[in-house]
């Protein structure tokens, strides 16, 4: 299930035309790449949101390398924090997901990536399933998250 998710992130970033740069991408599809990936990671961590997104991905599902989806999540945040709208977007879909597993699931913070993301079909899509309480957390957070990082629309 969590693979299904994965590959349709990987394909946003496939129809997005800003792509992540080299040494992500041959991490991303071949676990030989040693190198890469490690060049990769470094990218994301001196602030590239394109390449924390890439370095996202490959966590997040995997492909040739152990899957450590907790820690994509995690640097799926770093990349949206910056702006970067499919960060914002997938963080909606994950973690948002019954597909997900339950222990890296939080309703409220996928909302509000989806309303700063301006994704406002799938936000109002997960606005009528949430609780009382979990929908005002999520406005809450999209709030806090457009007055610290911006919003799309």
């Amino acid at each position: 299930m969590m693979r299904s998710l994965f590959f349709a992130a990987s394909l946003l970033v496939l129809a997005h035309p800003a792509r992540a740069d080299e040494a992500c991408r041959l991490a991303s599809s071949n676990a030989a790449e040693i190198a890469s990936l490690e060049e990769c990671h470094q990218h994301a961590e001196a602030g590239d949101a394109e390449a924390q997104f890439s370095y996202a991905l490959i966590l997040w599902g995997g492909n040739d390398w152990p899957a450590k989806p907790k820690e994509g999540l995690d640097w799926f945040r770093r990349a949206a924090r910056q702006g970067h709208v499919l960060a914002r977007v997938v963080l909606g879909r994950f973690l948002s997901s019954e597909e997900v597993a339950p222990d890296l699931r939080n309703r409220p913070e996928g909302y509000a990536w989806w309303v700063v993301g301006g994704e406002r079909d799938a936000a109002a899509n997960l606005r009528q399933k949430l609780s009382e309480s979990e929908l005002a957390q999520g406005e809450r957070m999209a709030n806090e998250f457009k007055a610290a990082y911006g919003s799309v629309r």
